[in-house]
């Protein structure tokens, strides 16, 4: 064995570490935030909303480091296999992970808007669909990092069920709309709030996808055959 292999398997060893700890950490920042925001405008808090916008901030550095790093991996060490496709979708993942920050942070300025106007009650209503969102992120993260499939590929029917809860909300607000002008920036508000915790849902099940990627080499992307079907 040359001298300097020992060296470059153990470098190479601690690269996927890190982007192991900063996936994981980078999740929990997201999910942090997405708390934040939602307490926010629960609570009427813009303390809390401000520090979802400003947290949003090491999100965005993390996915960077991430990106640096993979490809720092691919072009020193030239991984093979499942090494490579961690190095794959680890940076997909921190994408979409940001993408969920991102949408945090429209959630938190939208219910800055709201806390400045009546309460409206239908505001309580985003707990539930907050805490939907929040299960499949954390889902998503732990079946990610964990080497969970069963768990990954159960996010898309979890999935379903912030869709259908979004979708629910959706019809009694615009019957709201319909028959309540003077609520009218209110109940607007509310449906764009919800449409960013719809999409934090959407991303999560994302990155559900590319962790049946790493584990399976399978694209379930789109209809792809699930390890289950074949």
């Amino acid at each position: 064995m040359h001298r300097n292999q020992p060296h470059i398997f153990r470098a190479h060893d601690e690269a996927l570490s890190q982007l192991d700890a900063d996936i994981r950490h980078m999740g929990n920042l997201a999910l942090q935030n997405l708390n934040n925001a939602t307490e926010g405008l629960l609570q009427r808090d813009t303390g809390l909303c401000n520090r979802a916008i400003a947290d949003d901030g090491e999100v965005d550095e993390l996915e960077k480091k991430i990106d640096r790093i993979g490809l720092e991996i691919i072009t020193r060490f030239g991984p093979k296999a499942a090494d490579l496709r961690r190095v794959i979708a680890s940076m997909k993942v921190s994408t979409a992970l940001e993408r969920i920050s991102d949408h945090c942070v429209s959630l938190a300025r939208r219910a800055k808007r709201i806390s400045e106007r009546p309460l409206v009650p239908e505001t309580e209503d985003i707990r539930h669909l907050s805490a939907l969102a929040a299960a499949g992120l954390r889902d998503s993260v732990d079946s990610f990092c964990d080497g969970q499939l069963d768990k990954a590929l159960r996010l898309q029917s979890h999935d379903s069920s912030l869709d259908e809860a979004h979708q629910l909300f959706t019809q009694r607000i615009i019957a709201k709309l319909e028959t309540d002008s003077t609520q009218v920036n209110n109940y607007v508000d509310l449906l764009f709030a919800t449409r960013f915790i719809e999409r934090i849902g959407d991303q999560s099940v994302n990155i559900a996808e590319d962790t049946v990627y790493l584990m399976t080499a399978l694209d379930i992307r789109h209809g792809g055959k699930r390890p289950d079907e074949t």
